[in-house]
């Protein structure tokens, strides 16, 4: 099982931003937020990542700051970034919680 932990905003004018391989200058962002994808290429493994999320899914319900998506490989969980927060701390608490994630699904799955 592999785990990625990123932070991603969405694009403010997209018509500044090339979808190509350059490096390029930053562009105004909106809407950050924290994600965590576990992937996993064992199909009895994946089976049960998946039911984790569901139960996952059924106790941050109703929850906005919290998404779940379901993915051919995997799932990934998103988390809105709280900016009334200062970043290196929401940061780090998203990769502590990330690992806690990882650890408790290592011992179910295995890795």
């Amino acid at each position: 099982m592999d785990i990625l932990i990123s932070m991603k905003a969405e694009t403010i004018q997209k018509g500044l931003y090339m979808n190509c391989n350059i490096m390029q200058m930053p562009t105004a962002q909106t809407k950050p937020y924290f994600i965590m994808e576990l992937r996993e290429d064992d199909e009895g493994k994946l089976k049960l990542i998946k039911q984790y999320a569901e139960i996952l899914q059924k106790k941050i319900d109703g929850d906005e700051e919290f998404l779940i998506e379901h993915t051919s490989i995997g799932i990934i969980l998103k988390k809105k970034v709280d900016e009334g927060m200062e970043y290196m701390e929401a940061w780090e608490n998203w990769v502590a919680f990330s690992r806690r994630v990882y650890e408790e699904l290592v011992e179910i799955v295995g890795e």
